[in-house]
């Protein structure tokens, strides 16, 4: 049984604290100071893609910054207290969980990319080569497609990579939660056939409307 100085027996405070600072609604806040409420214009996502749609490019990377943040704080903090890959990823993807679901928010938000790619530039900085490369590639294959095969094969290429077994699993399980999040779409979307659509090319209903994508491919 692990003593009271081991690591450990803190990670579930580490979980919680995790997941509040993820839920914090950076992209919403900021969008406070211009009197705009996000979930009521654009995609209504509380992200920086949004911000950026109906603010301005300069406000959306505060906000992508700022949630970039909140995935790489309780990384490296359970890094430094002594846990594994393993638990430390797992601090990263409550903070990202609380991001896509926010207490604040009373359910959905963002999308979790920014907040995914603190995450994983903490976790194994290399490992952001592959999605950054995707995320300029969506400039020219579309975002959202580019966002699904760039976080969708994440744990196929950290297995091929020769990444720890531990580090992999978190991945798959981020992996997971931000195809999970794309599925799910808007409050407007309805399940069935078309949440496929969205898993690949995350569009909603209002975006639809818009004649756009729900993001951009550097959004969360």
């Amino acid at each position: 049984m692990p003593g009271l100085t081991s690591p450990i027996v803190y990670w579930p405070l580490l979980l919680a604290g995790a997941y509040l600072l993820g839920s914090v609604p950076f992209a919403q806040v900021l969008a406070r100071f211009k009197n705009v409420d996000l979930r009521e214009v654009g995609t209504r996502n509380v992200g920086a893609g949004n911000l950026t749609r109906e603010i301005g490019l300069p406000w959306g990377v505060v906000a992508a910054i700022l949630d970039g943040l909140k995935g790489l704080a309780p990384v490296l903090l359970a890094r430094q207290a002594g846990l594994g890959l393993g638990a430390a990823g797992i601090a990263g993807v409550a903070a990202v969980v609380g991001h896509n679901w926010s207490i604040w928010m009373r359910g959905r938000a963002g999308r979790g990319l920014a907040s995914s790619a603190g995450m994983l530039l903490a976790l194994d900085p290399a490992m952001i080569v592959w999605t950054a490369g995707w995320s300029v590639a969506g400039w020219r294959i579309g975002g959202g497609l580019a966002g699904f095969l760039g976080w969708g094969l994440l744990p196929i290429v950290a297995v091929a990579l020769g990444r720890p077994p531990t580090e992999s699993l978190v991945l798959l399980l981020l992996s997971a939660i931000l195809i999970g999040r794309r599925i799910q779409g808007s409050e407007a979307d309805e399940a069935g056939m078309a949440s496929l659509r969205r898993a690949v090319y995350d569009t909603d209903a209002v975006a639809d409307e818009l004649g756009e994508g729900a993001e951009g491919p550097l959004t969360p």
